[in-house]
């Protein structure tokens, strides 16, 4: 696949994660009408830039925004 796709993809994945707190790869696949492969190559790289979090939940892969386990001291 081709990285300026792979790139558009992963903007459109940092985009929709600023606005849902968690999602999984195949909900936000569906969310974004991209196919699972695509999300998670988007996800990858997006990973890869330290900008977002993923975990796993219920069997699940499931992606967070970078500010979801935000802590504050003090």
């Amino acid at each position: 696949m081709d990285k300026k796709i792979v790139g558009a993809n992963a903007g459109k994945v940092w985009y929709a994660l600023k606005e849902i707190d968690e999602i999984s790869i195949p909900e936000l696949a569906r969310k974004l009408n991209l196919s699972v492969e695509s999300t998670a190559l988007a996800v990858g790289w997006l990973a890869r830039e330290n900008k977002i979090c993923v975990g796993r939940k219920n069997g699940l892969i499931e992606v967070y925004d970078e500010n979801h386990f935000a802590f504050s001291f003090g």
